[in-house]
């Protein structure tokens, strides 16, 4: 059995590096990372919850592959998040079964840190998304800072601008209650995000 607080310990590590990666340190991304990172010092495990997968999980096998055998700045990232799927409940997003038909059918989520997740922490919540191929995640909007970082080929917008392509390893960062989307391509569009709620 693996050692579920150091495999954890090695996914933030890696998301910390792949944010830092690609971010100066005054940038508004790297400032919330410091929040959230700091705030990841002593995270406290969560009660055993089963795995469970819901239909899109069909694309996470080869997302990863796609992720971990590239040479961009979050492949250790993704190799990391591989190691912890397995232990995951995935769920689609509140409401999806009165959206578009298939969009329940086409989405995952899973929450790493926070409700539900493998970890609780105050302040910080943490988890992962997934986009079936030509898929898009509806304009949603929060109160907490949020950063993505994209481990697949996919697109980004922030209140209905252009939308933008990171590429694997690019950050995405949204302000607090930015109205803010997603959407992949002819390939599934697989991110990590973390949130400050402090």
């Amino acid at each position: 059995m693996t050692d579920r607080r150091a495999t954890l310990q090695a996914f933030f590590t890696s998301m910390h590096g792949a944010i830092r990666a690609r971010t100066a340190a005054s940038d508004s991304a790297a400032i919330a990372a410091g929040k959230i990172f700091a705030g990841l010092e002593r995270p406290e495990p969560a009660a055993p919850r089963p795995a469970d997968r819901v239909p899109a999980c069909r694309y996470i096998d080869d997302a990863l592959s796609d992720a971990t055998r590239t040479d961009h700045p979050a492949a250790d990232h993704a190799r990391a998040l591989a190691a912890l799927v397995p232990d995951l409940t995935w769920y689609t997003r509140p409401g999806s079964d009165t959206a578009d038909d298939s969009f329940a059918t086409s989405h995952a989520n899973a929450t790493i840190v926070g409700n539900g997740g493998l970890a609780r922490c105050p302040n910080v919540r943490i988890g992962v998304s997934l986009l079936a191929p030509n898929v898009q995640y509806p304009d949603h909007r929060h109160p907490p800072e949020e950063i993505y970082v994209a481990l697949s080929l996919g697109d980004w917008r922030q209140d209905k601008g252009p939308w933008h392509e990171p590429g694997p390893g690019g950050i995405v960062y949204n302000p607090p209650s930015i109205l803010h989307a997603m959407r992949a391509g002819s390939m599934p569009l697989l991110a990590t995000w973390c949130l400050w709620n402090g």
